[in-house]
């Protein structure tokens, strides 16, 4: 069955059944739980049903008052407890603070049950509950009617609020937020509450998780210039948040996993002026690169205060090299540097610093630049892993050789991916003799990393079992076209780095053994790299390294972060 017949099924499956879990959908269809939940993704994506821990459930159950409160907490649960472990932050012994009914404060509510003393005012039922179990705490409802459902308080405010009360903080989330409408609830006696309770907090931080961008619900309870602060989850897209940035007069912070982001409101015009930024890119050969360039055109649009001059560094040091140089004689405001030969960096900086002029270094490594990219270690032990993990499956975890693709003329980072890979790898199979690893000198770009790959078969058995690890996707892809051309594809298997257009191809080809990449997200880079030139340009303190956010990319989550490219 392919992909769409079955995501069909699905959807009539939940439709019939109203509520179906990951395991029966994978029993039913033969197929992984990855998979169903892959499915499950897109077609929560493409709002035909909605998507909650362990399953999924027709749209017909999926009002916020339909749903029971236990299975709305486990929408996007991961997203939400990113958000609350962040906001808990914010929360002190002693404080006096609101919630409101929603499961992100919820979820907030179970990261405070370690402090004393608090004050808490709340709409919600659960962490009513939850809080009151802490003696120190004095809870207070902010309503006296139940709701239906049983799970929040409506209605008038409670009397007792309104001799004086003031709390430091109130945490609130919503049905929808949109920059037309700004925060709307579906329950207009939630909504008319939730209006009532902003009003008595000092800051008002908005908890949102990326479902809840560009939806808009039926009754407005806050405008976005009442917000204080507004946590996101990381999936909210670059281009809604830097849309945000231009309406709201408050941070924004964007949690993921292991870090946090916090980006201030971007002004129609910097200090009320423009100005000019080079970007010297590294090549237009690699679809990685191209998709940097074009970000980066797209945020510059968006802003309307930046001109973009852009050159290519055609993989050549000489010419980025000369690049530069036009830089400096175009006296640009800042210079955004991608190119991939470490030894020239120290020349190129030496004529950006004796002009004047403040740099960013993309991806690689640059003396004195702020730097710009992967967390290249982590990045690579993530793929290893996953490659690992796939031998183990699929090989019993037998191995005979690890062609090690790697690119020295890039400095440190190449090391740096490549060694992240070979140390994820060893974690789950044990360790690999060194003479079972050979390192290869590799192009980077898939047509020539084919051909290098081809002048080295000669030295490699036809009866053994090969795993490559590669410093990007052209690497390892030109690498694997080397072994089918050879009709070899059999005894091969590869992972990459970025998740690019060559990556996401190789992935969707069905039997061809490139089985994962580390994403780098390359679409997203333009809107991080203007937002650190203007924080730049304007005096404000930016961290010496900013990195992009890594996820490991197969063929079972492909489609969930990029959709669009289904085929």
């Amino acid at each position: 069955m392919d992909v769409h017949r079955r995501r069909q099924s699905i959807l009539n499956l939940v439709n019939q059944a109203g509520e179906v879990s990951v395991e029966e959908i994978a029993t039913r269809f033969g197929v992984s739980t990855n998979t169903v939940r892959t499915d499950l993704s897109a077609l929560d994506k493409r709002g035909l049903l909605r998507r909650v821990r362990g399953g999924a459930i027709a749209l017909s159950r999926s009002s916020a008052r339909e749903i029971p409160f236990s299975l709305r907490s486990h929408l996007n649960h991961w997203e939400k407890q990113n958000i609350a472990r962040w906001a808990a932050r914010m929360v002190q012994d002693g404080d006096a603070i609101i919630l409101d009914a929603s499961t992100s404060a919820y979820h907030l509510a179970l990261l405070l049950r370690e402090r004393r003393y608090l004050t808490v005012v709340t709409s919600g039922l659960q962490a009513a509950l939850l809080l009151a179990q802490e003696p120190t705490n004095k809870v207070i409802l902010a309503a006296n009617l139940v709701r239906s459902d049983g799970n929040a308080l409506v209605g008038d405010l409670n009397p007792d609020l309104l001799a004086g009360f003031r709390a430091s903080k109130c945490f609130v989330s919503c049905s929808g937020l949109s920059l037309d409408e700004d925060l709307t609830e579906n329950d207009v006696d939630e909504a008319s509450l939730k209006a009532q309770l902003v009003k008595l907090a000092r800051q008002v931080i908005a908890l949102i998780d990326h479902t809840k961008f560009e939806k808009t619900g039926t009754f407005r309870f806050a405008s976005l210039n009442q917000i204080n602060w507004i946590v996101v989850d990381e999936a909210v897209p670059r281009d809604k948040l830097a849309a945000l940035r231009r309406v709201v007069s408050c941070p924004i912070t964007v949690v993921g996993a292991t870090s946090s982001e916090t980006l201030q409101p971007i002004p129609s015009l910097v200090n009320g002026r423009r100005y000019r930024i080079g970007f010297g890119n590294a090549t237009e050969r690699m679809s990685f690169t191209h998709d940097v360039r074009a970000s980066l055109e797209r945020a510059a649009a968006r802003l309307g205060n930046v001109e973009l001059l852009i050159e290519d560094n055609a993989l050549d040091s000489q010419k980025a090299l000369e690049n530069a140089e036009k830089f400096v004689a175009n006296r640009v405001d800042l210079v955004i540097e991608f190119q991939l030969d470490a030894a020239i960096g120290n020349v190129i900086m030496d004529k950006l610093n004796r002009a004047g002029i403040p740099a960013i270094a993309v991806d690689v490594p640059l003396p004195g630049a702020t730097f710009f990219g992967a967390d290249n270690y982590r990045a690579g032990y993530m793929a290893g892993e996953g490659l690992a993990h796939w031998i183990k499956e699929n090989w019993g975890g037998q191995l005979d050789l690890v062609l090690r693709l790697d690119a020295p003329r890039v400095g440190p980072l190449g090391g740096a991916r490549l060694q992240g890979q070979l140390d994820g790898l060893m974690s789950v199979l044990g360790p690999i003799a060194a003479d079972k690893i050979k390192a290869i000198d590799s192009p980077v770009i898939v047509e020539d990393a084919t051909v290098a790959m081809a002048a080295h078969l000669a030295d490699i058995p036809t009866d053994v079992r090969v795993a490559i690890v590669a410093i990007n996707d052209d690497a390892a892809v030109g690498a694997l076209t080397a072994f089918e051309r050879a009709g070899r594809l059999n005894q091969v298997v590869a992972v990459g780095q970025n998740a690019d257009r060559v990556g996401r191809w190789a992935l969707r080809r069905a039997g061809f053994p490139f089985v994962g990449s580390t994403a780098y997200f390359p679409e997203e880079y333009g809107d991080r790299l203007l937002d650190a030139a203007l924080r730049i340009l304007r005096g404000e303190p930016v961290p010496p390294a900013l990195y992009t956010r890594h996820v490991y990319i197969t063929r079972d989550n492909l489609s969930h972060y990029y959709p669009n490219e289904e085929t």
